[in-house]
């Protein structure tokens, strides 16, 4: 019983990672990002993420802000667009992601 309850206290740390950036195309939107210097788009983030649609990539978006991993900006002008960036926390598992592409194209 004391194993279980210890288990419910402390979840796993890959499950918090997971719950944050497990999501079709969280790792892929983070990097679209990352690679325009922190900034993007919504159209350019679009092109970026192979197999996408608008309606997806809103609620992933939408998703990653909740989550503290992106801010979402409106940038004036005719029409109005917006503009999605990296914070601190994203910016911390950038390492991470260039580690993770690097052992997907050796496997």
């Amino acid at each position: 019983m004391v194993l279980m309850s210890k288990m419910i206290e402390k979840p796993h740390p890959l499950n918090k990672a997971l719950k944050l950036v497990g999501k079709k195309f969280d790792l892929l939107i983070i990097d679209s990002i990352a690679a325009n210097k922190g900034r993007a788009r919504f159209n350019h983030i679009l092109r970026d993420v192979p197999s996408s649609n608008p309606r997806i990539l809103s609620m992933r978006l939408k998703d990653l802000e909740k989550n503290g991993l992106v801010t979402k900006a409106l940038v004036l002008g005719t029409p109005v667009k917006t503009e999605y960036a990296l914070t601190e926390k994203a910016e911390s598992m950038l390492e991470i992601i260039v580690l993770l592409k690097s052992w997907a194209e050796k496997h």
